[in-house]
């Protein structure tokens, strides 16, 4: 698709705090919405109990689909259908961030419920082929899998006739995914999840890996880098395929499920998995960018982050040591609704940036829409910074 979008600032230069740029896609009537939605996520007890009066008045029926359609759905999904969505990405290619496309189903229970979940994510890839609108997809596992066979797996548990069957299902759903989308030129993030389902999910990936990261990245396992042992991980990664022709995809992320991972480990008396620290984080997380540079020959890497130091961290990297082929190897990516300032200022720059795009019915998206909020509101200094670029906006436009 052709993007339009011309750079306002010099090549590689990365600035977040241009406005102007920030905001370029974004009407008055968004911008007053997202002021008022950001305003609300800033009272955790209102997050909190708006997220489960919302969950109760879907489950009892109530008319209120409309308002979270209008609202916080609006902000942070794409549409109920991917037809929908493609003018979310038409908007964001026309300045120069991609799209990771995320169909919003939450962990699925019946095998009908995973087959569903693939059969979409499969017409998405064949759309992408047909109409090169979005060069990336995303996917939970736990949508076309079964949470408890994955969580046996991981505690190496003996898994029952049905269970191994269950599993092979689950494989063979992710490889027609994975091997599509090396058909159609797609990228495959594979999300990462709580830590206790996560040893199977990295196995899966690693084998996806093998059969197509032959020539470039197409599989991305996703690393939650709140986690101790993450940089250890990314580090056997590396040796174990280092006599193997394969590239490796690595997805950084800082994690989503801290207040889950503390209170289960304290409640089933195991050491904590996550960091307690956030300058531990920043600190694992810069560790791996620093893993993936040293080893740019054999990664690709994707800094799915919405922290500003990290970001700049990995420009100046990029422009000190003169990677000329970033846009191949480097990729960045922040959650749609959030971070404009990062995501279409590297846009600008001339870094490959994308927005990962949820869509979906509005009952099905609203766990996601749940954790948005409370991730919004439990990140430190979140809420004021996107606060305040949105008043200077307001402020600038004089509305």
């Amino acid at each position: 698709m052709k993007q339009t979008a011309t750079f306002r600032q010099p090549a590689g230069f990365f600035d977040p705090n241009n406005l102007q740029v920030t905001f370029s896609t974004k009407s008055n009537k968004e911008l007053k919405l997202a002021y008022w939605l950001f305003n609300m996520m800033g009272k955790p007890g209102l997050v909190k109990a708006g997220g489960l009066a919302t969950v109760w008045a879907l489950k009892l029926g109530l008319p209120i689909k409309g308002l979270i359609r209008n609202t916080v759905y609006r902000h942070f999904c794409g549409g109920e259908t991917v037809q929908e969505a493609q003018q979310v990405i038409e908007k964001l290619a026309a300045a120069r961030v991609h799209t990771v496309l995320d169909y919003a189903a939450e962990a699925q229970e019946t095998e009908a419920g995973f087959d569903a979940v693939q059969e979409e994510i499969l017409n998405n890839i064949e759309l992408a082929r047909d109409t090169k609108a979005f060069s990336y997809i995303s996917i939970k596992l736990t949508g076309i899998g079964p949470n408890e066979v994955f969580e046996k797996l991981h505690k190496q548990e003996a898994l029952t006739q049905e269970e191994q069957q269950a599993f092979k299902r689950t494989e063979k759903r992710l490889d027609s995914i994975c091997k599509a989308a090396a058909g159609a030129d797609l990228k495959v993030y594979i999300d990462a999840e709580e830590c206790w389902l996560q040893r199977p999910m990295d196995e899966l990936a690693e084998e996806m890996m093998r059969r197509y990261n032959t020539g470039h990245a197409v599989v991305f396992n996703t690393l939650q880098m709140y986690r101790t042992d993450r940089v250890s991980y990314l580090q056997d990664c590396l040796a174990r395929f280092a006599q193997e022709p394969v590239f490796l995809g690595v997805k950084l992320v800082r994690g989503a499920y801290l207040e889950k991972e503390q209170e289960r480990a304290k409640e089933h008396g195991y050491p904590c998995p996550v960091f307690t620290k956030k300058e531990e984080t920043d600190k694992s997380f810069n560790r791996a960018i620093d893993i993936c540079l040293d080893n740019l020959d054999r990664v690709e890497l994707c800094a799915a982050t919405h922290n500003q130091e990290s970001i700049s961290y990995l420009t100046e990297r990029i422009q000190r040591d003169e990677i000329k082929n970033h846009l191949q190897r480097i990729h960045f990516s922040q959650l749609y609704g959030m971070s404009d300032n990062l995501t279409f200022n590297l846009a600008d720059a001339g870094y490959n940036v994308s927005k990962y795009l949820p869509y979906g019915e509005v009952a099905t998206t609203v766990p996601y829409l749940i954790r948005r909020a409370e991730e919004n509101t439990s990140i430190a200094g979140q809420m004021s910074r996107e606060l305040s670029f949105l008043a200077q906006e307001i402020q600038r436009r004089d509305l």
